[in-house]
């Protein structure tokens, strides 16, 4: 496969550097040009065609959502996108918009790395992890660096986003830290017994066992085989109700 061609949008000349530096990590990406804000960034999308796009969300006065709505439709061939920000308030809107995945700064190389194994996944057609069919039968194999082991889906009770990590929390009260994505998650895991219920949580609603609530902006969630509780506030609280009214959990107490 020829490297992907791409655009670097960012107003801080030492992000795109710093972005640029680690991109020559990946053959399989190659830097085509670099712009410093959006009237630039029009400019480059129109001439290079890029095959991927990083893109800084905010360059005042222009919004890097407001320039990928606008070119949409106007390339010959779309490119991937990547939003590169420091701010994760904009991730919803950023998946709204079909990027390709949403990189915090400052980035991190191991973090990047998932970026072009998506990027060149979407190019060339590969299935993601959501298609790989998982059941609560299946086996999922979890770890860091050290450490590796095999772990039942229906064994997970919950997932918090950690930054560019997530925190698996287990049955008997165990955990582990692993470089995989919410967004990943939320698309691999079986819709039938996982709720994402807000950015950074995702439960197994069939071993929910208690919703209680401790104040007007807080509840805590038990589950079975977990004697650790997880706090939520009042908009995951109404979300989760929302997710388990058709399809109480049997033994849920509130």
């Amino acid at each position: 496969m020829n490297p992907l061609r791409a655009l670097l949008v960012d107003d801080e000349r030492l992000a795109r550097k710093r972005l640029a530096t680690l991109l020559e990590r990946h053959p399989v990406i190659r830097v085509a040009g670099e712009a410093d804000g959006m009237a630039d960034a029009a400019a480059k999308m129109q001439e290079l065609q890029p095959d991927v796009v990083f893109l800084d969300i905010e360059m005042p006065p222009g919004n890097g959502l407001d320039l990928i709505l606008k070119q949409s439709g106007k390339e010959a061939t779309k490119p991937s996108v990547v939003f590169v920000t420091a701010y994760d308030h904009f991730a919803v809107q950023a998946f709204d918009v079909c990027a390709v995945d949403y990189l915090l700064k400052p980035v991190h190389p191991d973090r990047l790395a998932m970026t072009v194994q998506r990027l060149e996944q979407a190019v060339q057609g590969v299935p993601e992890m959501a298609q790989e069919g998982w059941t609560l039968d299946s086996q999922v194999e979890l770890g860091d660096r050290q450490t590796r082991r095999l772990v039942p889906i229906k064994d997970i009770v919950a997932i918090h986003a950690l930054g560019a990590y997530t925190r698996v929390s287990l049955r008997e009260d165990n955990s582990l830290v692993v470089l995989r994505g919410m967004a990943d998650w939320e698309r691999a895991l079986p819709a039938e017994a996982f709720a994402r219920i807000d950015r950074s949580s995702i439960i197994h609603t069939k071993l929910l066992r208690k919703i209680e609530r401790k104040s007007r902006n807080e509840s805590l969630l038990s589950f079975e085989g977990m004697t650790q509780r997880l706090s939520i506030g009042r908009a995951a609280t109404s979300r989760l109700r929302k997710v388990i009214a058709g399809d109480m959990p049997p033994g849920l107490k509130e």
